[in-house]
């Protein structure tokens, strides 16, 4: 018998990003064949780069016109005709934007399975379903290692990370503090900087809309910079260049301020700095280091739950709301992770 649920589907390719660009559309799921699992998700993520995906062009596919989207999502199993699955185990996937999806039983493996792989996941005691999307999602694992494994750091040294109160800077923060590092973190409001000194103990936080990179940085990073974690913006990074201490790393993450206005950098200033300082500058993804993928489930479930680490998210109840809530992370109006319940 089949049934019915709901969709966020893209109408059109924008110039910048809106809720217009969205629309909900009710579907028809076929009745469950051998071997296929009914899902009927619970929380999905938004994050920034869906803003590429919009996009055709970018490093991921482009989101097709009028179909089912893709992204992070968590959920449980309503039905299930695959001996692997059984009612009620609590499933992770690449299929949000919708209340419920058809699985395969595919294995799950973030942006390089199917849209509908799915990967059993058992909460541990003291968390929720949903942290598999936030506290040890991909932004947070992201994070973690940066600082863990992406390069090697040492106590004392100082640590610079721009978007700090986003999911990424909010999780690398915290470990490189718990790893003796100096902090220094960039925000776009002043309520978000107060949040990062008092709730994260970050060393010196700056509003960039009030100071500019160049002033802030040079002030916050007396004895120069050993990792800069880059999520946001060239202007940042550039900035940070001439403080670099000799043979240090800049890890590239994300650049969030050129999603909405054409995704190219249009300037790049102090690119000397990379040949007279010995530096390098990395591309950082989580997928190269999902051999630590267990290291980093059990270092951040265990500090989470002895509070070593502050984990801050934003609910936004509705699927039809879930274009709200990705607009709001170009709007600056986020602050920590922000899931959509569906």
């Amino acid at each position: 018998m089949m049934m019915k649920t709901r969709q966020i589907q893209l109408k059109y390719r924008p110039k910048h990003i809106s809720k217009e660009c969205f629309h909900l559309v009710d579907v028809e799921l076929p009745e469950l064949k051998s071997k296929q699992v009914l899902i009927k998700n619970l929380y999905m993520s938004v994050d920034p780069y869906m803003r590429l995906s919009m996009e055709d062009g970018a490093d991921l596919d482009a989101w097709k016109l009028d179909s089912a989207l893709d992204g992070p999502s968590i959920g449980i199993v309503v039905d299930s005709k695959n001996k692997k699955f059984k009612e009620g185990d609590i499933v992770e996937s690449m299929s949000a934007w919708q209340e419920h999806f058809i699985s395969e039983g595919d294995e799950f493996i973030p942006y390089v399975s199917s849209n509908t792989a799915i990967k059993k996941r058992i909460v541990p005691n003291g968390l929720n379903a949903k942290d598999y999307l936030g506290l040890l999602g991909i932004s947070s694992q992201c994070g973690y290692f940066a600082v863990n494994n992406a390069t090697e750091v040492n106590k004392g040294e100082t640590f610079v990370v721009s978007s700090g109160a986003g999911n990424v800077g909010m999780m690398a923060s915290q470990v490189a503090k718990i790893k003796g590092m100096r902090v220094v973190s960039s925000t776009g409001s002043n309520h978000k900087a107060e949040w990062l000194k008092d709730n994260l103990g970050i060393d010196y936080v700056f509003n960039y809309k009030e100071q500019s990179y160049e002033e802030a940085l040079k002030k916050g990073c007396p004895d120069g910079i050993d990792l800069v974690l880059e999520c946001a913006s060239a202007n940042h990074m550039s900035a940070c260049m001439p403080l670099m201490n000799v043979g240090k790393t800049i890890l590239l993450t994300g650049l969030i301020d050129i999603y909405d206005n054409g995704g190219k950098v249009k300037d790049f200033q102090n690119l000397e700095f990379l040949l007279y300082s010995y530096l390098t500058i990395k591309s950082h993804v989580f997928m190269d280091y999902l051999d630590y993928y267990d290291n980093f489930i059990k270092d951040v479930t265990s500090w989470y739950l002895s509070d070593k680490l502050i984990y801050k998210e934003e609910i936004v109840e509705g699927i039809e709301n879930a274009p709200n809530a990705l607009v709001s992370l170009f709007e600056g109006k986020s602050h920590g992770k922000v899931l959509v319940s569906i």
